[in-house]
């Protein structure tokens, strides 16, 4: 009797140890499954979002690419012209023969010209004397107060010209959008012409092929 007491005890303590052990490794799966899942999950985030900044990259440089092809216009000379400048001077489109100049018609009131302002300001400053090359720009019908005021705000270091009756831009050089802009070569004629805004890599593979 004491045997069959002493066997009995035995297994009355053995088990419930047998019964625990099915739950612990289920639970332990379920934990290795949701490890799993998640390292997963971060990987394919991270794929993606590889994936989705190459596409974005692919699609910025068809873009400038796109903004880098040259106007079909053949090469005429570019009208001449004489403004007055934000300090009161003159300034004549013959007397910069020897420069490259990109020459930007636009106006404080136009969006687009604004935001492209601060690329044509970082061209004129990085590439002016090392290339014998400026921006001008043409304001198209506004006053000098105004003008002054976005010039001296934005720390413009190119020169502004007032074209108050808008004859120089909607009569010789027949603009019909801002901003408009065009590239002179150093003898004086026309090489280039865009409307709207275009990234500063754009204008500069432009101006490298008139430099």
């Amino acid at each position: 009797m004491r045997r069959g007491s002493a066997r009995a005890a035995d297994q009355s303590v053995i088990a419930p140890q047998e019964q625990t052990a099915a739950p612990t490794a289920s639970v332990d799966w379920k934990r290795s499954w949701k490890r799993a899942l998640f390292f997963w999950t971060l990987v394919g985030l991270s794929l993606a979002t590889i994936v989705f900044g190459l596409w974005l990259w692919q699609s910025d440089r068809r873009k400038v690419a796109s903004e880098s092809r040259p106007a079909a216009a053949a090469i005429k000379p570019a009208p001449d012209f004489t403004l007055q400048t934000l300090d009161g001077s003159q300034i004549r489109l013959s007397d910069l023969r020897g420069k490259t100049v990109l020459l930007n018609f636009w106006a404080t009131w136009c969006p687009p010209c604004k935001a492209e302002m601060p690329d044509l300001n970082a061209l004129h400053r990085e590439y002016g004397e090392a290339r014998a090359f400026t921006v001008l720009g043409i304001d198209d019908e506004e006053g000098q107060a105004d003008v002054a005021a976005f010039a001296k705000q934005n720390a413009i270091a190119f020169p502004l010209a007032l074209d108050s009756d808008g004859v120089v831009t909607s009569d010789r050089y027949n603009v019909r959008g801002l901003p408009t802009s065009l590239i002179i070569d150093r003898d004086g004629n026309i090489r280039d012409m865009w409307t709207g805004r275009i990234s500063k890599e754009a204008m500069l593979t432009r101006l490298q092929r008139v430099w």
